[in-house]
C-alpha cells in the first residue's frame, strides 16, 4: 500500500501552522486515485485552512507500477543521478524493472504516462530533441521545454508539446511512430540493458545518446581555460618600445556605464523558501484571492534544510517498503530520414493537459 506521512506546514501568507498530508510512496495499483491525483497534476497542491492560501508541496516521493514494472523517484530541484546508483544492488529482485529519478512533477506524469503507453522514455526523449531541433531551426526561437502527449502506432503518429521563447502558448508537433522505432532501435544497440540502475533521462541524456549514434564516442568535457594560465608562454623579446595603449585602458574609464541594477526576484523567476516569502507584510492573500505557489523544505523553519531531509525518508527505505507490498506533415533534414513535422495536425489527445 501507498505510504502516507503528516508535516506541520506554516503558511506563507497568514503564518498559521497546519498539518499537511504526503506520501512518500504511491502504489498505483493499491491506490488508483493516488494515481489519477498524480496525472491531474493535484496530489501534490495544498490548501491553508485558516486563510485559503493555495500552494504545491515538492517533496521526495516514490511511484510504483508494479504490473507494468516501473519505478519513478521524484527528488524535486536537480536531481543527481549518482546519488541514486548502487541503490539496485541491495535490491536484486528489482532487476529488470525500469527505474528512474526525476526532479520535477510535470516530468513525472511525464514518465508514467510514456511507460504506460508502452514506450521506452530513452527512444522518446531522443525523438523529443531531434523535434526541438527542427522548431528551434524553423522558428529561430529557443525550445524551453517538451512534453510527451499521444501515441497512435496504428495511424502512424507519436506527438509532443513544446513551450517555445517568447510564446504564450504550447506549440505542438507530431512526427511518425516509425521515428520512434528508430530511435528506439539506436537506443538498444547503444546502451545496456535498461533496469540496472535509477536513470535520469532527460535532454542531456538524449544529447549525448545523439552524439554517441553520430560519433561512436562520449561528449567530450570542454576544454578549461586554467591549463593555458598554468604554462603562459613567455613574451617575445621586443626590440622597440612598446606603444602606449593608454587611450585603450581609459577608454572604458572616461565613459563608464553602469550596469543594469539586477530584477527583483519573483516567485516566478527564482524559488524562493517559505520563510522568506512570509516575511513582507503584505504578502498575505485573502481567502477570496488564493495564491499558488511551490513550497520547498520546512515551511516552519527559517533555514531551509534539503528536502530529503525534511521528509527523512531514505530512498533504500521508501523502495523497500514497496517492494515488501502485498501482491500536417513533411520531410526534416535530420539524422532520421523518416523523421516529419507537420503542418498543422495537432495530437489528437493532449494527455499532459496543456
Amino acid at each position: 500500500m501507498s505510504t502516507e506521512i503528516k508535516k506541520e506546514v506554516k503558511c506563507p501568507g497568514c503564518g498559521a501552522m497546519s498539518q499537511a498530508r504526503m506520501w512518500s510512496g504511491i502504489n498505483a495499483e493499491v491506490n488508483p486515485n493516488l494515481r489519477l491525483s498524480v496525472l491531474e497534476e493535484s496530489l501534490f497542491d495544498w490548501t491553508c485552512p485558516h486563510c485559503g492560501y493555495q500552494a504545491m508541496l515538492a517533496y521526495p516521493c516514490l511511484y510504483h507500477d508494479k504490473s507494468r514494472r516501473f519505478m519513478i523517484y521524484i527528488l524535486p530541484g536537480e536531481p543527481d543521478p549518482k546519488k541514486a546508483a548502487g541503490i539496485s544492488a541491495q535490491f536484486p529482485q528489482l532487476r529488470g524493472v525500469r527505474k528512474r529519478v526525476t526532479g520535477s512533477l510535470a516530468t513525472l506524469k511525464e514518465k508514467i504516462l510514456l511507460f504506460e503507453d508502452g514506450l521506452d522514455d530513452r527512444a522518446a526523449e531522443l525523438v523529443k530533441l531531434l523535434l526541438a531541433l527542427v522548431l528551434a531551426n524553423s522558428t529561430g526561437k529557443r525550445v524551453e521545454q517538451g512534453f510527451y502527449c499521444t501515441c497512435d502506432e496504428e495511424k502512424d503518429r507519436i506527438g509532443f508539446s513544446f513551450f517555445v521563447e517568447g510564446e504564450e502558448e504550447p506549440v505542438r508537433r507530431m512526427t511518425s511512430f516509425a521515428a520512434y522505432r528508430q530511435a528506439l532501435a539506436i537506443a538498444e544497440s547503444i546502451l545496456p540493458p535498461d533496469g540496472d540502475d535509477f536513470l535520469l533521462v532527460n535532454e542531456t541524456f538524449a544529447r549525448a545518446l545523439l552524439y554517441r549514434y553520430r560519433h561512436g564516442g562520449e561528449i567530450p568535457e570542454p576544454a578549461q581555460p586554467q591549463a593555458e594560465q598554468q604554462a603562459p608562454a613567455a613574451p617575445a623579446p621586443q626590440t622597440t618600445p612598446p606603444e602606449p595603449e593608454k587611450e585603450q585602458e581609459t577608454a572604458p574609464a572616461a565613459e563608464p556605464e553602469p550596469s543594469e541594477p539586477e530584477q527583483p526576484e519573483t516567485p516566478e523567476q527564482t524559488e524562493t523558501s517559505p520563510a522568506e516569502t512570509a516575511q513582507p507584510a503584505d504578502e498575505a492573500v485573502p481567502q477570496s484571492q488564493p495564491r499558488t505557489e511551490q513550497i520547498l523544505g520546512p515551511a516552519a523553519d527559517p533555514v531551509a534544510k534539503p528536502v530529503a531531509e525534511w521528509v527523512a525518508k531514505p530512498v533504500a527505505e521508501t523502495i523497500a517498503e514497496a517492494i515488501d507490498e502485498p501482491e500536417d506533415t513533411q520531410e526534416t533534414p535530420v539524422d532520421f530520414s523518416i523523421l516529419e513535422t507537420p503542418t498543422g495536425e495537432e495530437p489528437p489527445e493532449n494527455k499532459m493537459g496543456e
